[in-house]
């Protein structure tokens, strides 16, 4: 990608023949393009990790028991939902397939129920998470031929009670339908389980070295996705944003089904045959899953906001190191304190008003006229020592004012 044609750098100093500001040696910020083409990669690549993350949470939850094949095993296909019909598969099964009205439907569900399909695949699922722990080295393999093996073992139960005819175009219709999708699955198990260096990689997925690898790659994405935004001009807090983003919303997606799902199977019990305990099972490590994609999404969001108000900070004051804690500046400073082997400054001594310069003032006892500089009264001997808590005037005598002649003088 080309680099901008921007000439002038922020500081106000060209760019010289390689791009790089004469002044403040800041490189030439890349074009917008180049932003938004490599956003774009780092989106893909995040989400590429987050569903290998997840997929690698629930296969070793999966793995770890065997719940998922005894769900299985003890499910009941005949109350199994039919996608975007409305019915079950007894009722799929009556509406499309049986043709005579003295049919029950409980014929037509023991007859479902007996080509034991769920147990099939609970065995066949199984297989392939005892390869995935270490107890066998033999693929897992499904073929249309063993579906019809079993569609054949019970033709004869199906015409009985369903009145259900098995014949040859069923049989391709089978083959049809799922010979393709086998073929692609065996071939894969095949791929990966018959030699010792794919037996390795899967193993490894569901590993903690798994885990451990997937961390340090979306770090790496994370780092690249910042300088992405830093070559561009832009600030780092906007692949933190974006990374959280692309964490957070699919995690919303697949929690809404989870919460939905997870809901009416809490009004289930557990002894209800059919596939819900199959599918409680599969829901139960999506709870954790979708829950700490969410949390981490908001964690991410949540630095980003913190980066971004931290920056606007430092731009308002620029007196502030960009290491330190933002702080308020204090309103005055105190002065330095010598030390102590320094010659501490004399102190400029207070002008002391000389006794003659006092004012005279009055006994706070008698009364009598006193000089300004006088401590004790020498006439009753009192303190002059004034109490601000006390109000000295109530206890001052009245004392006779001195007449300078009569009335009739004047």
């Amino acid at each position: 990608m080309a680099k901008n044609q921007q000439a002038v750098c922020s500081c106000g100093a060209a760019y010289d023949s390689s791009g790089v500001c004469t002044r403040c040696g800041k490189k030439r910020p890349r074009s917008g393009a180049y932003r938004v083409l490599h956003t774009v990669l780092c989106v893909l690549g995040a989400l590429i990790l987050f569903f290998s993350i997840g997929n690698s949470a629930a296969l070793r939850h999966f793995v770890s028991t065997d719940a998922l094949p005894e769900s299985l095993r003890a499910a009941r296909i005949s109350d199994a939902a039919v996608p975007f019909t409305g019915k079950n598969v007894t009722e799929y099964i009556m509406s499309n397939y049986v043709a005579d009205s003295n049919v029950l439907q409980e014929d037509v569900a023991a007859a479902a129920d007996g080509l034991g399909i769920p147990a099939f695949l609970g065995d066949k699922t199984a297989a392939h998470f005892a390869l995935l722990r270490g107890e066998t080295d033999t693929p897992m393999q499904i073929s249309a031929d063993e579906i019809k093996a079993e569609l054949d073992r019970i033709s004869d139960s199906l015409a009985a009670t369903g009145g259900i005819i098995v014949d040859d175009r069923d049989r391709e219709q089978i083959d049809a339908s799922l010979g393709g999708t086998l073929r692609t699955i065996n071939s894969l198990s095949t791929a990966f389980g018959s030699n010792p260096a794919g037996r390795a990689v899967q193993r490894f997925s569901v590993s903690m070295w798994a885990y451990a690898v997937e961390l340090i790659l979306l770090g790496l994405l994370l780092w690249r996705w910042i300088r992405i935004r830093k070559n561009s001009g832009t600030d780092a807090a906007g692949a933190l944003k974006g990374m959280g983003l692309t964490c957070l919303i699919p995690s919303l997606i697949g929690f809404l089904p989870v919460v939905f799902g997870g809901v009416r199977t809490w009004f289930t019990r557990d002894g209800i045959v059919g596939l819900f305990g199959v599918t409680k099972v599969l829901r139960a490590p999506y709870w954790v899953i979708t829950i700490t994609g969410i949390s981490f999404g908001l964690m991410l969001i949540e630095f980003a906001a913190y980066g971004r108000t931290r920056a606007m900070y430092k731009a308002l004051n620029p007196d502030n190191q960009a290491g330190e804690n933002a702080k308020i500046a204090p309103a005055f400073e105190m002065p330095a304190v010598p030390e102590a082997d320094e010659d501490l400054p004399e102190a400029p001594a207070e002008p002391v008003q000389s006794a003659e310069e006092a004012p005279a003032k009055f006994c706070i006892h008698c009364g009598k006229t006193l000089k300004g500089s006088a401590k004790f009264c020498s006439y009753c001997g009192t303190s002059q020592t004034v109490q601000t808590d006390t109000d000295w005037t109530a206890d001052l005598p009245d004392f006779p004012v001195e007449e300078t002649g009569s009335t009739e003088e004047q």
